[in-house]
């Protein structure tokens, strides 16, 4: 399961409101830890998801809208990247990470 610390539950809330804004429901129930990525699709979905999220929270720190009660949003999106990447490469998807992030970023 993909786990938030005590100090990581705002990177959660900000998490699991753009899984809802971007309609992902993959993305929602792993962060709240009622579901597994399963297969090499879902990694990629969760990937996508991720870098979707960034997209909006950069034009939502421009615009000084609040997620979850955060308004630090470049923050929550490092702290996402990095519970992300852990929680990929735990369930043996961290070449997937790379491979989108690279075809996400031109890399």
């Amino acid at each position: 399961m993909m786990k938030f610390s005590e100090t990581n539950l705002h990177a959660k809330g900000v998490a699991v409101q753009y899984a809802a804004k971007l309609g992902n429901d993959l993305a929602k129930r792993v962060c709240q830890a009622e579901s597994e990525v399963t297969c090499k699709e879902e990694a990629i979905e969760l990937i996508e998801f991720y870098w979707s999220m960034v997209d909006e929270a950069a034009d939502d720190q421009e615009n000084n809208i609040e997620i979850a009660g955060v308004t630090d949003l470049n923050f929550g999106m490092e702290r996402l990247m990095n519970i992300s990447i852990g929680y990929l490469a735990k369930c043996g998807y961290k070449s997937e990470w790379t491979d989108e992030y690279n075809r996400i970023n031109g890399g």
